[in-house]
């Protein structure tokens, strides 16, 4: 039985995945920096062994490493807010090199290149906004510390693949949704705000800028893409997306149709400067015929079945 260690195993993405490894019969570990709160499991996902640990801690990792000797390993532990990162450029910087770079000293410090497989999930925002549609080749101009360290962290890992024979993969995620997401983000934001909004609990949706457009997959499609990027015999990068670009107005106008609100867009939505990200991306497409071509993957649940899927999850709530 293959043993799989998923670090971040308290996010949205590490939620998912370590279930989706247990149900394919791993023996899973999680990883987070804090004990998790697991009891409310509105998905019922399968739960992996937890341990508490802090992955920018050196020895801490690689005396786990070498205890549990994993054969594949998932960092999913870091930073993921794009608007914080504004706010604390330097532990945001921290969260997300500083773990992958403890991560591939161990595997090469240990002399375990060729018995273990890392993923690293990259990040779209690498990219900066672009109308283009974005693969692996396409050039990279981060435009938050986020962006920026993300960027640090896939060429850290560039690096040890070419130079030290580290197995680790990424996947260049784009924008992936799940019933899992906090408000902090903003398209579970607003599916829960138009809810709250048709249940006569709130009377406005409050955002920075509406001229956004992302492409946006269900975390639950992505979760898989990962799984087979790390199960190939050559490691690599691959761009994980829809292939589609939507923007907040879509999400909105889908919504509201949904849920029957009959209210005019202009009394719905409030747009409030302050809200607004210093250096905002426009728009980001993702072109995944790489990962479309080569390994068969490809986003299966579409944009509608993603609004649905929140939609009925935040009702459930009420």
């Amino acid at each position: 039985m293959k043993r799989a260690l998923v670090l971040g195993a308290t996010g949205q993405d590490g939620q998912l995945l370590s279930n989706f490894l247990s149900k394919s019969g791993y023996t899973v570990f999680g990883v987070s920096r804090n004990n998790p709160d697991w009891s409310e499991n509105p998905l019922k996902l399968d739960r992996p062994t937890h341990i508490k640990l802090d992955i920018t801690r050196y020895q801490e990792l690689s005396s786990l490493i070498e205890a549990i000797k994993p054969q594949e390993i998932y960092n999913l532990s870091a930073s993921s807010s794009v608007s914080s990162s504004f706010s604390d450029p330097v532990g945001t910087t921290s969260s997300n090199v500083l773990g992958i770079l403890n991560l591939l000293n161990s595997i090469k410090n240990f002399k375990l290149e060729k018995a273990v497989k890392i993923f690293h999930p990259s990040s779209s925002d690498m990219f900066g906004s672009s109308n283009l549609q974005l693969n692996e080749n396409s050039p990279m101009f981060p435009r938050s510390p986020y962006g920026v360290a993300k960027l640090t962290a896939h060429q850290i890992c560039v690096q040890y693949r070419n130079e030290f024979g580290v197995q680790v993969s990424t996947g260049i995620l784009f924008n992936h949704e799940s019933e899992l997401r906090s408000t902090q983000f903003v398209f579970q934001k607003i599916i829960h705000s138009l809810v709250e909004i048709s249940l006569g609990r709130r009377k406005s949706l409050e955002l920075g800028n509406l001229n956004i457009y992302r492409d946006w997959g269900y975390a639950g499609d992505y979760i898989q893409a990962i799984h087979t990027i790390l199960q190939q015999t050559k490691p690599s990068d691959y761009v994980v997306a829809t292939g589609n670009s939507h923007s907040l107005v879509e999400i909105i106008i889908q919504s509201c149709q949904k849920l029957s609100l009959k209210k005019d867009f202009e009394s719905l939505v409030h747009i409030d400067p302050l809200l607004s990200r210093p250096l905002d991306i426009e728009r980001t497409w993702g072109d995944p015929s790489r990962i479309n071509s080569e390994l068969g993957w490809r986003s299966t649940t579409s944009f509608e079945e993603l609004i649905d899927k929140m939609i009925k999850f935040n009702l459930s709530k009420f």
